[in-house]
């Protein structure tokens, strides 16, 4: 005749037997952690080689900008005698050349001139250097462009430098404040 099992060696038994069983289910939501968390650390990394990729491509570009700026100040300045002579003809065709691929390369790396002559004065892609009056232009409007403004993409690597129209006063200057205003005298 067999014997019974005694209540506290059965509730002893299925413990022991649960204990297994909850510790796996701790082991796979560790592991399931951990998977989570290096996928989680595999994409910051990837986002992060890429930012400094970006930073890194910005500085070279940023170094090259002022070459290219070079090669548009020397074809802005065309000597009138230009078309007669074949030699000098040439030379700025060919300059002209280097100053177009210079720019189409600036593009690939997704580097794009900031328009602004015509355009209201806008201090977070612009420096104004200068404040003239100009005849037929509003006030507060880009002039002239001393230096060129590049962004790449929603990042300005480097401002326009630009003279701003003011307000013309009957002596030819920009307008301010008179002798007396700036006194207090009447």
């Amino acid at each position: 005749m067999g014997k019974a099992p005694n209540m506290t060696e059965e509730t002893a038994n299925n413990d022991q037997n649960d204990i297994p069983v909850d510790k796996a289910a701790e082991y796979l939501a560790g592991w399931q952690r951990a998977q989570a968390d290096y996928a989680n650390l595999q994409r910051e990394v990837t986002a992060q080689r890429i930012e400094m990729g970006k930073h890194a491509t910005a500085e070279v570009v940023l170094s090259f900008l002022p070459v290219y700026d070079y090669f548009k100040r020397a074809l802005a300045h065309t000597p009138p005698d230009a078309e007669q002579s074949p030699a000098i003809k040439n030379w700025f065709a060919g300059t002209a050349h280097i100053a177009q691929m210079f720019k189409m390369t600036l593009a690939q790396f997704g580097v794009e001139e900031i328009e602004v002559v015509g355009k209201p004065f806008d201090p977070h892609t612009m420096d104004a250097v200068k404040e003239e009056a100009r005849e037929g232009i509003a006030a507060g409007t880009v002039a002239e462009e001393i230096e060129g403004g590049y962004k790449m993409g929603d990042k300005i690597l480097k401002p326009a430098k630009v003279v701003v129209a003011g307000d013309a006063t009957p002596s030819g200057g920009v307008a301010g404040p008179s002798p007396e205003e700036d006194t207090g005298r009447s």
